[in-house]
């Protein structure tokens, strides 16, 4: 039965005790190093134990010690925090660590988690889905109505489920742990209103605790580079109009695409360092090449083999787009993305060649921010052109069936027929994009207008 639990991927999951009282579960990271919340260790004075339970009775139980550094929640909801790491006496051996991998998006993402609820001490596997962000935290929903992600799922590893469809089963990767409790002391939620849970997921926890950072599989998600920027000048603050249209892009509203120029150091570099910590993405191209784009893209990305490597030679251009039509395979898209320093590249060809590396990647439907460096930058017109232009006639395109829709009935649909014709007489090869952001943003009105107060 231990190998069998080893093969299936899911040896790694602990039970964490005190006694004979079930504290919740915890994640094995390390043969001597354990992962959990740190809610779930108080009230206890430290003499843990943690149970093997995937391998029933074959591995005999580890001492448990918590180290210094746990990050206990703060407040009643914080949102954040509530990491523990345990040391673990003796390590087993023949027991695997978790795999810890990082994933670009989490919103949508089918998972799968281990803990041990009341009457349920042998453990319990709930399927989930991550619904979205809850401060640093993200929102966990059962599949199944009546399940409930309550006391004794605590520390319990998040893992990818069915990431890959074609093979039903994979050995799930540790994305994230769950965090969170309901304080419920009067008995006054309903038990359906407990069903949903949260998890910290790995960045968060990589941030908090060093130690598990090391561990932690795929590249980081975000150059650090761009968030930790120096003001070129004393006393320069973010400019607040970027930083509030950065933080809309962010959150979903307005067109997929943004071209913004930021010299490093400057008001707009600052404002832009708001927003890298909520894109799935942010890379640093300066110095780079477009291969070296496209390769940091497909690593970040983690589309499913074998379609990673042939995505990654796609946006490389030196291969055909895959077809996922009949591959029963899905892509965790659409990604938000931020590109910085394409116009400072190895080599001013490679600049242009960078911009075939981001067209492309915007027909994957990601949201994408691109940020040249240099005022004037030459490449500036042709990102503009290339890339967002098209994405932002598709984004016009829909504004313009809105608006369609809300004119339905009345005699003549003349603000529909007007932008409808603008829009067909705009050329990204002819005109400038900043006549098409006007479209966009008169459309914008038209709507708020249309549908009144």
């Amino acid at each position: 039965m231990g190998d069998r639990a080893a093969a299936e991927g899911n040896g790694w999951r602990l039970r964490l005790r005190a006694g004979a009282r079930i504290l919740g579960a915890g994640i094995l990271i390390a043969p001597d190093r354990a992962l959990t919340s740190a809610h779930a260790l108080e009230g206890t004075d430290g003499e843990l134990t943690v149970d093997y339970v995937d391998y029933r009775g074959s591995v005999e139980p580890s001492r448990a010690r918590p180290l210094p550094g746990r990050v206990l929640p703060r407040g009643r909801e914080p949102a954040d925090g509530d990491v523990a790491l345990l040391s673990l006496d003796p390590p087993r051996a023949g027991v695997r660590p978790a795999p810890l991998r990082r994933i670009p998006r989490y919103t949508g993402a089918r998972v799968l988690v281990g803990g041990f609820p009341e009457k349920g001490d042998e453990g319990l596997w709930v399927r989930a889905r991550v619904d979205g962000p809850y401060g640093a935290w993200w929102q966990l929903t059962p599949e199944d109505p009546a399940m409930v992600l309550e006391a004794g799922f605590s520390g319990a590893g998040v893992a990818g489920a069915q990431l890959d469809e074609v093979s039903p089963e994979p050995r799930p990767e540790v994305l994230g742990m769950v965090v969170s409790r309901f304080h419920d002391d009067e008995q006054q939620v309903p038990r359906f209103e407990k069903r949903h849970g949260h998890m910290i997921p790995l960045d968060r926890i990589a941030e908090l605790l060093p130690e598990v950072g090391r561990l932690v599989d795929g590249p980081a998600p975000r150059d650090a580079a761009l968030s930790a920027v120096v003001p070129a000048s004393p006393g320069t603050r973010a400019d607040a109009g970027l930083a509030a249209q950065l933080a809309g892009w962010a959150a979903g509203s307005g067109p997929p695409v943004l071209v913004a120029t930021a010299p490093e150091g400057s008001a707009y570099d600052l404002a832009f360092t708001t927003v890298v910590d909520r894109v799935g993405i942010a890379l640093d191209a300066a110095g780079s090449t477009a291969g070296d784009l496209a390769d940091a893209l497909g690593e970040r990305l983690r589309w499913p083999e074998p379609y990673g490597s042939a995505f990654t030679a796609w946006l490389r251009g030196s291969g055909p787009r895959p077809a996922l039509r009949d591959s029963g395979r899905r892509l965790d898209l659409p990604v938000v993305v931020a590109v910085a320093g394409v116009d400072k590249s190895a080599e001013p060809a490679e600049s242009a060649a960078a911009l075939d590396v981001l067209v492309r990647l915007v027909e994957l439907r990601v949201r994408l921010v691109v940020v040249l460096r240099e005022p004037g930058a030459a490449l500036l017109e042709a990102a503009e052109r290339r890339v967002e232009c098209p994405a932002l006639r598709a984004y016009t395109h829909d504004l313009v069936r809105e608006v369609v829709a809300l004119e339905r009935g009345q005699p003549i649909p003349r603000v529909a027929n007007t932008r409808r014709a603008a829009l067909a007489a705009h050329d990204c090869a002819r005109h400038p994009v900043t006549d098409l952001r006007e479209l966009a943003g008169r459309l914008r009105a038209d709507i708020a207008r249309l549908e009144g107060p």
